[in-house]
């Protein structure tokens, strides 16, 4: 658990360092790095607890996109401007680099495995970001057109 935590605090660096170089305004480098972490500790969590890569990116993933729709409401930005950067720990580039690898060294087997899985990572990461950003999307409508007809009847 110790060292889920360190990871953590090295995700929030890190994506505090991406937002920097991807040119995202200096206030959301902190809120940016504080979802990337939490994220990547979900990710650890859920991986260790169902020794899942593929469970553990989908639940980091949409804990992200959660933090990221909260974010972005609260300070009324683009919610790109925290999801972007704050993925950043979850990208598989691991699994990029291994493709390359067993390329390189003729192992096709082993590159063929390696890119199955960086596609179901990357698939999972996305899918999760879908759903998430769906049910927010139709909760906030559903709770403006509540406060519309709300408003509507008061006058």
């Amino acid at each position: 658990m110790t060292d889920m935590i360190i990871q953590s605090i090295g995700g929030i660096a890190a994506v505090y360092g991406f937002a920097r170089i991807l040119g995202v305004p200096k206030k959301f480098y902190l809120w940016a790095g504080i979802d990337g972490g939490i994220g990547w500790f979900v990710y650890l969590l859920v991986g260790a607890m169902t020794h899942s890569e593929l469970l553990g990116a989908f639940f980091g993933a949409a804990v992200i996109s959660v933090g990221a729709n909260v974010c972005a409401r609260v300070f009324k930005t683009p919610v790109t401007m925290i999801l972007i950067p704050a993925n950043m720990t979850l990208v598989p580039g691991a699994g990029m680099y291994r493709i390359v690898y067993h390329i390189l060294y003729p192992e096709g087997e082993q590159a063929a495995y390696y890119f199955q899985q960086t596609l179901l990572m990357a698939g999972m990461i996305a899918i999760a970001m879908f759903i998430v950003n769906i049910i927010w999307s139709s909760v906030t409508g559903a709770m403006k057109k509540r406060r519309d007809y709300r408003n509507e009847k008061v006058e």
